[in-house]
């Protein structure tokens, strides 16, 4: 008998609760920590985000297409030519990815008539480099501007002066396609 009583006492005291008194409605707790001590949670109005194609380089100096992503609605080609300048992933390094068009390059501007573009760039950029590192990162820059297959063709200006450029497959031109880069064409399999 002795222990139910014991065992009484100790469930009232459980199921009267731990002195936390219980209220009829809601009601609101003001906070007694400062104001410093509470973080800050912005929301962000997410943009849209994009996803597009630009070619970087293999060992075998072949251009292999990787994906890229981009907030905002609209994709420039300013936006390529950045993501040309820019390093290459992690992931791309580890798959011994790396882009031949100079760290330097600064774009002044660009026009687009039907379908040609017009690129101009500061001095310092691809007019200092030379041989086979200047077509690999003319081949880059002609791939990536033309995937999507609005702009098909473009010419490249430095201070607003266009220069010739060589191209591997057709001599020096001044108006640059795809075609004049074939060799540096990603493989294709043929399955079949």
């Amino acid at each position: 008998m002795k222990n139910r009583f014991t065992y009484l006492i100790v469930m009232v005291l459980v199921v009267s609760g731990c002195g936390i008194p219980q209220d009829s409605s809601p009601t609101s707790i003001q906070s007694t920590f400062p104001e410093s001590a509470t973080p800050q949670t912005e929301m962000q109005v997410s943009e849209e985000s994009r996803t597009f194609t630009i070619y970087l380089l293999d060992a075998d100096s072949r251009l292999i297409p990787v994906t890229r992503e981009l907030s905002g609605s609209e994709l420039k080609i300013t936006d390529l030519i950045n993501e040309l300048i820019a390093n290459p992933t992690k992931a791309e390094s580890e798959m011994a990815l790396s882009t031949a068009v100079p760290v330097g390059l600064s774009l002044d501007g660009v026009t687009v008539d039907g379908e040609r573009a017009a690129i101009n760039f500061e001095p310092g950029g691809l007019e200092i480099i030379e041989g086979e590192q200047l077509t690999e990162a003319l081949a880059q820059i002609v791939w990536s501007v033309t995937e999507s297959g609005d702009v098909v063709s473009l010419t490249i200006s430095i201070a607003d002066e266009i220069k010739t450029w060589p191209t591997p497959d057709e001599g020096d031109q001044n108006s640059l396609t795809r075609g004049q880069f074939i060799s540096y064409a990603p493989q294709v399999s043929i399955i079949g």
